[in-house]
């Protein structure tokens, strides 16, 4: 019988998605739940399971190509028209033996010819590693099937690619010795001026957006352009909130935390949104309406090898600076070991982007589609402050961008959350009070 694989719904409401690598071709057979392809959406590269057993007679798109959700995308078990079972007219490809071969990850083009090692492999013998493990890999020359995973249920993680030491021990290859060169006689000298020698023709190094980097260009360059962002720069005394997490950084790693400065104010800008619901809503313009969310999802902007993902702290108004700070740390490293689920990158309503650990100060973060602020996080520097006694002191000033959707939020509005957000950090006391 045959059956017809459609292109699934792999997001939140997810109209396509771009077929960045096929791990099937014609003439395989595939279990049901079987990876078959590698889909990129607005969140992340997922490979998608297959939902049919059966013998693969026909591929209805090139790797690359973009899929509307209900689009079909495999044939089993057919005579490879696949016309009648899915009433689509779509491309195929043009030959078997393209479909033999599933397209490696483009080799970047240097001014030097440099040989790339191929590491995909179809779902016979199929290495279980997320893209942009295979995509590190592939800048480092490693074959994936070489390196020892320790990832869960066998997958091949980040840490083990960066890990992996490349056998390079090779033979020498002889050089045939050449007998010196007889020395030049010296050219008689002459009164010409010397003329300047022409500059070296420039060289330049190309290489292919992977999709992950093609997915934000697109998403940074949307948001930039239809959203009127505003950002407010500030800072913040924080001597008392140093003091208090160094009280209990001993009292967290007991319990195998890494207390930072992220997961207070995670916890404090949580609170500000329940003070302030406007800077947690999201804004639908086809109805005209503001819609208001219950719950606080703080999303953390991560940074990884192949780019930048934004995992979320769930209901972070509702849990302890000890759990939001172990969660940022178990999403952190889901992130780079490549191992992030798209569920784990769902429903955010707000979002935090810190620069402090690189010693950035101030920016302005661009914001999420449907969101209507973000929280730029700097470093802490100790500067000279005017204490309470009108005295010069070293202080210890944490810097803070705030960037908010001016269709919502008004900028005296946008201040007055900020304000609250440093009452809160300048003394984690009244932060423990308010929430």
């Amino acid at each position: 019988m045959t059956e017809i694989f459609k292109m699934p719904d792999i997001g939140e409401g997810m109209a396509e998605g771009d077929i960045t690598l096929w791990l099937v071709k014609v003439g395989d057979t595939v279990a049901m739940d079987d990876p078959v392809a590698e889909v990129q959406n607005d969140k992340l590269i997922q490979e998608i399971l297959s939902p049919y057993a059966g013998k693969v007679t026909k591929l209805f798109v090139e790797a690359g190509a973009t899929v509307s959700v209900g689009d079909p995308l495999i044939e089993f078990d057919g005579d490879g028209s696949g016309g009648a079972a899915s009433g689509v007219a779509t491309a195929t490809l043009e030959s078997a033996s393209e479909m033999a071969s599933v397209a490696p990850e483009p080799e970047p083009t240097r001014s030097t010819p440099e040989p790339a090692t191929s590491t995909v492999q179809t779902v016979n013998g199929h290495v279980l590693a997320m893209p942009s493990v295979r995509h590190l890999a592939f800048e480092k020359g490693i074959d994936l099937t070489r390196v020892p995973a320790t990832g869960r249920h066998g997958h091949v993680t980040l840490t083990d690619v960066m890990n992996f030491q490349a056998d390079t021990t090779a033979a020498p290859t002889p050089v045939a010795a050449v007998a010196p060169a007889a020395p030049t006689p010296p050219k008689p000298a002459d009164n010409k001026p010397e003329q300047p020698v022409a500059p070296a023709p420039l060289h330049e190094g190309r290489q292919q957006m992977t999709p992950i980097r093609k997915v934000i260009a697109k998403a940074m360059a949307n948001q930039n352009a239809t959203i009127p962002a505003v950002t407010n720069f500030d800072s913040v005394e924080v001597s008392q909130l140093v003091a208090h997490r160094q009280q209990f950084k001993a009292q967290a790693a007991e319990q195998g935390i890494h207390l930072t400065y992220l997961a207070y104010v995670v916890k404090a800008l949580a609170a500000t949104a329940k003070k302030f619901p406007e800077i947690n809503a999201s804004l639908d313009m086809t109805t005209q309406e503001i819609v208001y969310h219950d719950e606080v999802n703080m999303g953390i902007a991560v940074n990884a090898p192949s780019g930048l993902f934004v995992p979320v702290v769930a209901q972070a108004d509702r849990k302890s600076i000890f759990q939001i700070a172990k969660e940022i740390a178990t999403l952190a490293d889901a992130v780079r070991d490549g191992a992030i689920s798209p569920k784990q990158m769902q429903g955010s309503t707000m979002t935090i982007s810190n620069l402090g650990s690189a010693r950035g100060t101030w920016f302005t973060p661009i914001i999420n589609g449907h969101e209507v602020m973000i929280l730029g996080l700097g470093s802490i520097v100790k500067e000279p402050v005017v204490n309470a006694a009108g005295e010069i002191v070293v202080g210890q000033n944490m810097k803070l961008s705030l960037t908010y959707d001016h269709r919502l939020i008004d900028g005296m509005l946008g201040q007055s959350a900020l304000n609250y957000l440093k009452q809160l950090l300048a003394d984690p006391a009244y932060m423990l009070m308010e929430v």
